[in-house]
C-alpha cells in the first residue's frame, strides 16, 4: 500500500483547474465564454485506505501498480471515487455589473433627436431601462401616456 495520502478537496481544485486550462487552451474568439464549451466531463479514481485526516477531510491512499503487484489486494479492498462535472451558466448579475447607471441610459435615450421628435407630438413620455449583461447592453422602452410602446432602444454599456 503506498503511503502517500491525499486530499479530496486538493485533488478536486487540480481536476477543476485543469479542466479550466483545458478549455483556455482551445483557441476560443475574444468574448466567447470557455467555461461553457465543456458541458461535462467525469474522471474515477480507484482507491484504497479511505480516512479522515486531522482536520476532518477526507483523505485516501491512490491504488497504483506498484501497490497492486505481489501485495494480493483483493478488489473488496478497492474503492471508486468518481467525480462528474457539469457546466452551469453563472447568474449574470455575479458576472457583469453595468458601467452606466439607469438614469444615464434613460437621460441619453431622452436626448436623441428622434425621441424628442415624438415627445413633441404625443407629449410626455416614459422609458424602462433594462441591462443585459449577456450582450453588455441596454434595452430602453420608451411608451406614450397611454403606455403604448413607441420605441424599443438597445444602448451600448460603454462610456465614452
Amino acid at each position: 500500500m503506498s503511503t502517500q495520502h491525499i486530499r479530496l478537496e486538493d485533488l478536486l481544485g487540480a481536476t477543476g483547474r485543469s479542466f479550466e486550462s483545458a478549455q483556455e487552451e482551445l483557441g476560443l474568439d475574444e468574448g466567447m465564454q470557455t467555461r461553457l464549451m465543456f458541458e461535462d466531463a467525469e474522471f474515477e479514481i480507484k482507491v484504497q485506505g479511505l480516512g479522515m485526516d486531522a482536520k476532518n477531510r477526507l483523505v485516501f491512499t491512490p491504488v497504483n501498480l506498484s501497490s497492486l503487484s505481489g501485495t494480493g489486494i483483493t478488489a473488496e479492498a478497492v474503492s471508486t471515487i468518481r467525480v462528474h462535472y457539469v457546466a452551469s451558466r453563472p447568474d449574470p448579475a455575479w458576472e457583469s455589473s453595468p458601467e452606466k447607471s439607469r438614469d444615464e441610459v434613460v437621460s441619453e435615450a431622452a436626448g436623441r433627436k428622434d425621441i424628442q421628435r415624438l415627445g413633441d407630438i404625443l407629449g410626455e413620455l416614459s422609458y424602462q431601462a433594462k441591462y443585459q449583461p449577456d450582450t453588455k447592453a441596454w434595452t430602453v422602452r420608451v411608451a406614450d401616456n397611454k403606455d403604448r410602446t413607441v420605441r424599443l432602444l438597445l444602448i451600448n454599456d460603454k462610456k465614452t
